[in-house]
């Protein structure tokens, strides 16, 4: 029976919350991803033994979300900031997704200034043993992180 309400909401964080028509842009869609269109830096982070025994590798996570970086135009891999940060654990027969993009922020009140997290999707499910399905839905929540991104930033992009 958990099986099917884990699946359930790992389809349900697939989709994007409540996405904006085309070029209507909000006051938080701009705080969340505006950046002028600069290309970000990826880091993945270390995965668990439970990824090893179904061969998720830190390398195939980090290939499938680069190269949909790349061809948005948006990865630079010497930047420090902005930077999309992925994370996979593994956990027997389930697993969860995280994808956050953070970017320089600065806080007025104690006048500190660092990298935040802006923007985030997630997944859980079961993966039946399969690491492609994993990895396909890192490429699913990379699909909708683009596609926000590009349309927040669609006058600061080159055309």
């Amino acid at each position: 029976m958990k099986r099917p309400i884990l699946l359930l909401a790992a389809a349900l964080s697939l989709c994007p919350a409540a996405p904006s028509p085309a070029g209507d842009v909000t006051d938080l869609d701009r705080f969340q991803l505006w950046n002028d269109c600069r290309p970000m830096y990826l880091v993945v982070e270390t995965l668990d033994r439970d990824a090893d025994d179904i061969g998720l590798t830190r390398e195939a996570i980090g290939t499938a979300a680069r190269s949909r970086l790349r061809a948005a135009r948006l990865y630079d891999g010497d930047a420090v900031a902005p930077y999309l940060y992925v994370n996979v654990n593994v956990s027997r027969s389930t697993f969860g997704l995280s994808v956050e993009y953070n970017k320089w922020m600065s806080d007025p009140a104690s006048g500190e200034s660092g990298a935040a997290s802006t923007w985030d999707r997630g997944a859980i499910g079961t993966h039946g043993g399969d690491a492609g399905y994993i990895l396909s839905s890192v490429s699913q929540i990379m699909d909708i992180f683009i596609d926000e991104y590009l349309r927040v930033n669609e006058d600061a992009c080159p055309r």
